[in-house]
């Protein structure tokens, strides 16, 4: 599936994810669809600035994208061929 340093940056990912139980949380809601930071504060129940610093977080580190980064409002973020490798092993676990 990765090559080694492929895999070490996976790993890293997941222990990032698998730290917060809102990562998880944030990372199964997009695993359904698109999603703006509002619409996924609104599912939580969460405050918007935690909701964007883990979307900030999460695409940092390469496992979530946002396809309209240009656009002002109703910014779209969906999962990256990591983001969905993560979701899998966080629902077979």
């Amino acid at each position: 599936m990765f090559n080694d340093e492929e895999t070490q940056a996976y790993d890293q990912a997941f222990a990032f994810v698998k730290r917060s139980k809102n990562r998880q949380h944030v990372i199964r809601i997009l695993s359904t669809d698109r999603k703006t930071p509002s619409e996924i504060t609104e599912t939580m129940d969460a405050r918007f600035s935690l909701i964007s610093k883990i979307l900030s977080d999460l695409k940092s580190r390469n496992i979530v994208v946002c396809i309209n980064e240009d656009d002002k409002t109703g910014r779209l973020y969906k999962l990256t061929d990591i983001g969905l490798e993560i979701y899998k092993e966080l629902e077979s676990s």
